[in-house]
């Protein structure tokens, strides 16, 4: 497990500081100090293409992409769900 650990940390690394680009407008908007939210279409582009890397990353096995694809697309579904529901 640390090995594949060591071997990924560059996945990783990318993954939280890709992904931590998101948290800070959901998190503003349920708390309530912002109304500002991303067009529906980048939220729903982003949400569908994230799906199809998803699949690509379960076919070919890629642990690292699989866990960034799903944080991604909870991600642009919260986001939507905000944007729809409002937050």
């Amino acid at each position: 497990m640390l090995k594949n650990l060591k071997k990924d940390f560059f996945g990783y690394v990318g993954l939280i500081l890709i992904h931590s680009s998101t948290f800070p407008t959901i998190i503003s908007n349920i708390v309530g100090t912002s109304s500002e939210l991303p067009p529906l279409n980048m939220i729903l582009l982003l949400f569908f293409g994230l799906s199809f890397y998803l699949v690509d990353a379960i076919k070919k096995g890629l642990i690292v992409y699989i866990i960034s694809n799903l944080i991604g697309i909870f991600s642009q579904l919260t986001l939507l769900a905000i944007l729809v529901f409002g937050g």
